[in-house]
């Protein structure tokens, strides 16, 4: 093996296909299958002679992150080969199980089935003297695809509206339907034979799902995860969190609390460990453990979910108060609901447990800080609505300095609220809060608020927020004064000081006293 060398594997699309979900089992369904595809890639590598570099091997699939990096030259075409063989052999598994479990003669659709077992993704490999270089070429790569679209033709899938209705007659050419509403009814048909077969809680008779969509949902079986040998003492056999068919949102008129964080700096971070390592070995000897350290800290994520895991000993109940779609290393996405059906989970415990995630966040003892965003969803907003707010909540936390949290109120209507608070002074500002009467009923704070802005107080006086938060927050005005800035020692309540600007620096104060209220007065923090 030629140690000299370096070679870096990646395949798309990652984020977008797990965009596509409406339910958290194709979230699930999603975040597993791009993970077992990058095991596959790993193990290949392995047997190819290669060292792995990126990420670490632990005995987890779901998380596994889908850059890999390993030390020597691992052949593109034996690399693209074996992954292609991996996803034909999903597709195939799930194809077969439906025509099991929907015995008939005339399926027509193995066609469009065999398209999307070859062209679901692109794949990419770059080699180089070292890990940066390799990087780089592949980076540059990407940006030159050779992407091959799927045609198809009729009506589209309700969940994404990206790909056509999978169903038995989909290219039969051999008997077109007279009408679209004889196609409308064979698919119906269709439908509803399908989730009688599998159960409502994986298809909704009302559904009409596309050829991936139904891969995301069936890999999920334990029908499936057999057959593709899931279950072998080599790979670690999938993990499905209980209770999917007791989330349904709407039909239990029940708020939630979606997180999605991301740690801070990691491109720099690379940058530093590179810098202060003596050689392209000691390198990849850092990278090895420090992936290492984040994939284990993300296997273990779920483990620390409300409540904790003495008061659930306690109350003789071991299911957790939500559950950890992904957890790539830095990267992850989670649920805080209730396990118990029809009722809701309190926006006070969601907050509370982030008072303590940072501690959570430090246990893979790495130098890097995290951003997070929290939404909290009224149950009649679609999951891919909700999906969105997500990324946009956790990019303000980014963008409001990083290493915080923002928290996002998502309303039936699409309107929300938003305020972005760095970890170190969330429960510090909110436990200090007192209304007027001395209590914690935070539409006392909400109602001055809206009378101040009616009256376009905050415009015209300066002082007006702070002299407010004060009334409520009584000696946390001086601490929200002395660290509005981010410094060299500590991580500004407001972020970076745009010191050429100090009009927009009374703005922000004042815009971060009133979404704090907004949210409070919304949904009690305390």
């Amino acid at each position: 093996m030629n140690t000299s060398t370096y070679t870096v594997i990646t395949f798309a699309p990652v984020q977008g296909f797990i965009e596509k979900s409406r339910k958290l089992r194709d979230l699930y369904g999603s975040s597993f299958l791009l993970s077992y595809l990058s095991k596959i890639i790993l193990d290949t590598a392995a047997k190819s002679g290669c060292q792995k570099v990126s990420p670490a091997t632990i005995n987890v699939t779901r998380g596994t992150p889908n850059q890999i990096i390993v030390e020597g030259k691992f052949l593109e075409s034996i690399a693209k080969s074996e992954f292609k063989r991996a996803w034909q052999k999903v597709t195939k598994t799930c194809r077969e199980l439906i025509e099991e479990k929907v015995s008939r003669d005339d399926y027509h659709w193995r066609q469009d089935w065999n398209a999307w077992a070859n062209h679901t993704w692109e794949f990419f490999v770059e080699h180089g003297t070292t890990i940066g270089e390799a990087r780089q070429k592949l980076s540059e790569k990407k940006r030159e695809r050779d992407w091959i679209g799927i045609n198809w033709q009729g009506e589209s899938s309700t969940l994404s509206g990206a790909d056509a209705i999978a169903w038995y007659g989909m290219t039969d050419q051999t008997h077109p339907l007279s009408s679209m509403a004889a196609q409308t009814e064979k698919i119906t048909e269709f439908y509803s034979q399908l989730s009688q077969a599998l159960g409502e809680s994986i298809i909704d008779p009302d559904e009409r799902l596309s050829i991936p969509e139904l891969i995301k949902r069936l890999i999920t079986l334990d029908d499936v995860a057999s057959k593709l040998g899931l279950e072998d003492k080599d790979l670690p056999k999938i993990e499905l969190p209980p209770k999917f068919a007791d989330l349904n949102r709407k039909e239990n008129k029940n708020w939630t609390a979606w997180f999605q964080g991301d740690g801070d700096g990691m491109g720099q971070y690379m940058k530093e460990m590179r810098e202060q390592s003596q050689d392209e070995a000691e390198y990849a000897a850092k990278l090895d453990r420090f992936s290492y350290a984040l994939l284990k800290w993300g296997h273990r994520l779920k483990e620390h979910l409300p409540p904790s895991m003495n008061e659930r000993i306690e109350r003789g109940d071991l299911d957790p108060d939500g559950q950890i779609i992904y957890a790539g290393g830095d990267d992850f996405f989670g649920i805080l609901c209730t396990n118990t059906r029809n009722q809701n989970i309190a926006a006070q415990k969601c907050v509370q447990w982030f008072y303590k995630f940072l501690n959570i966040w430090q246990q893979h003892q790495q130098p890097i800080t995290v951003s997070v965003g929290l939404v909290w969803a009224a149950p009649a907003v679609p999951q891919r609505d909700v999906l969105q707010h997500c990324r946009e909540t956790e990019k303000s936390a980014k963008s409001g300095g990083k290493d915080r949290i923002a928290l996002r109120i998502l309303f039936n209507s699409g309107n929300y609220l938003e305020w972005v608070c760095p970890w170190w002074f969330l429960q510090e500002v909110l436990e200090a809060y007192s209304d007027r009467n001395g209590g914690q009923n935070w539409n006392h704070l909400y109602e001055d608020v809206a009378t101040l802005e009616a009256r376009h107080a905050f415009d015209t006086q300066t002082g007006v927020a702070l002299s407010l938060f004060e009334i409520y927050f009584k000696e946390q005005r001086s601490v929200l004064e002395q660290h509005c800035w981010d410094t060299p020692e500590k991580t500004g309540i407001l972020g970076n000081n745009p010191q050429s600007k100090p009009e927009k620096n009374i703005k922000t104060l004042n815009d971060w006293i009133i979404n704090l209220a907004k949210v409070g007065g919304s949904i009690p923090l305390m």
